[in-house]
């Protein structure tokens, strides 16, 4: 199965085998991301990132929102589920990322600064200890995702321009490249 969001305001859940949509979901506002928690037990909740600045988590067997994480101040555009599906972090409008623990509406990590800008896609290591998140002042900046969730200074990534676009980066599987696609109709590699 799999969950799509749309201009409609509906999440639905579809088939894969049979390409039918199995259940909707109203949504209040728009979602502009989707993501499942693939960890064990749990595999039934996804989590959206709403135009509101709220993400919920949904219960596809009920339908119903459980928990809500209200604690950014601007549309969230990312969610990405890390440490095994037990936190995940999110970027928001708001020139803000945020570390949470699953389950518990309260961030556990706030990183914001006045230099930031807005984070409109990330991408997880293959081996789950970084995020490369692609900022809207044509960087990409890698952050640590061990014990202490941090912005790594030298592992910054500069050289094209994103115009206003989600240019999502992406890793390659042993982990010795990062590669961007860019509005310019360009693509780099680090």
């Amino acid at each position: 199965k799999f969950v799509s969001a749309g201009y409609d305001r509906f999440l639905k859940l579809w088939d894969t085998e049979t390409g039918q949509c199995v259940k909707r979901f109203p949504n209040r506002k728009m979602a502009y991301c989707v993501k499942f928690n693939n960890s064990e037990g749990i595999q039934h909740l996804f989590l959206t990132g709403n135009s509101d600045k709220k993400i919920l988590c949904w219960d596809t067997r009920s339908g119903k929102v459980c928990p809500e994480y209200d604690r950014h101040l601007g549309a969230v555009n990312t969610v990405t589920i890390v440490d095994s599906g037990r936190r995940f972090v999110s970027t928001s409008d708001d020139k803000s990322l945020r570390v949470w623990d699953w389950d518990i509406p309260v961030d556990i990590k706030y990183i914001a600064d006045p230099s930031m800008h807005a984070i409109p896609a990330v991408a997880e290591s293959p081996n789950g200890k970084f995020l490369a998140c692609q900022f809207m002042d044509n960087k990409i900046q890698a952050f640590t995702l061990m014990n202490r969730f941090k912005l790594q200074q030298k592992k910054t990534f500069q050289g094209h321009i994103v115009a206003s676009y989600a240019c999502q980066p992406a890793f390659s599987p042993d982990m010795s490249f990062l590669i961007s696609g860019v509005a310019e109709g360009k693509c780099f590699i680090w």
